[in-house]
């Protein structure tokens, strides 16, 4: 499907869920300085073929302005005409959507998502085990154990993108950017919501866990 071909109101609807979800984490302090970024697929997908709207780049995310997204393609190029600048890291967004096939892509920054990245940089990878909120994952076996990939923050955006399909595990929805923030992806914009929160929930436990073994 071209993008012209999408209905305006699917647009509509994707621009107004992303401004309230971006209302919302503006409030739980999750956008400092403008970072941060948020993405919603709109219209049908093929790995070769799709489309979403995204943050645009520099974007005070505490405010919401007319300005706030626009909508690019499975190459993060605009699919309009507009002076907007899709956010710097929309390559990442473009890899995660050609490899999931999933409908939206949060990413934050948040202290304990950057100290947990850190501290596990070198080993590449946070283990956790046995925490309840894995179950947000639709992982249920007890004492579950997971990993979240931690990737290198390369100042150049496509040296990243190019290692995601390398540690991207399909049943765990979320990869770190060391000393950066947390990517979390779902079908639809609720359930990347309920994985991004159960992954700053892990996060802050992972620090105060390690806190209390000192």
């Amino acid at each position: 499907m071209s993008f012209v071909n999408i209905p305006l109101e699917h647009k509509q609807a994707a621009l107004q869920e992303l401004s309230g979800i971006k209302e919302q984490f503006a409030a739980r302090h999750w956008f400092p300085g403008t970072s941060g970024n948020l993405s919603l697929r709109v219209g049908d997908y093929t790995p070769e073929n799709f489309h979403f709207a995204i943050t645009a780049s520099g974007k005070d995310k505490s405010v919401s302005t007319p300005s706030d997204f626009l909508f690019v393609d499975q190459d993060g190029r605009p699919c309009e005409t507009t002076g907007l600048k899709p956010s710097a890291e929309t390559l990442i967004h473009c890899e995660i959507y050609r490899e999931t096939g999933c409908g939206a892509v949060f990413h934050v920054h948040t202290v304990f998502n950057n100290l947990v990245s850190e501290y596990f940089g070198e080993q590449g990878e946070v283990p956790i085990q046995g925490l309840e909120l894995i179950k947000a994952f639709n992982i249920w076996e007890e004492n579950a154990a997971i990993t979240i990939p931690v990737l290198p923050n390369y100042a150049e955006i496509p040296k990243i993108a190019e290692l995601v399909s390398g540690v991207l595990n399909q049943s765990i929805p979320g990869i770190l950017l060391r000393g950066h923030g947390i990517y979390a992806w779902g079908q639809n914009a609720f359930e990347a919501k309920r994985h991004l929160e159960a992954f700053e929930f892990i996060f802050e436990y992972i620090y105060r866990d390690l806190l209390l073994r000192k």
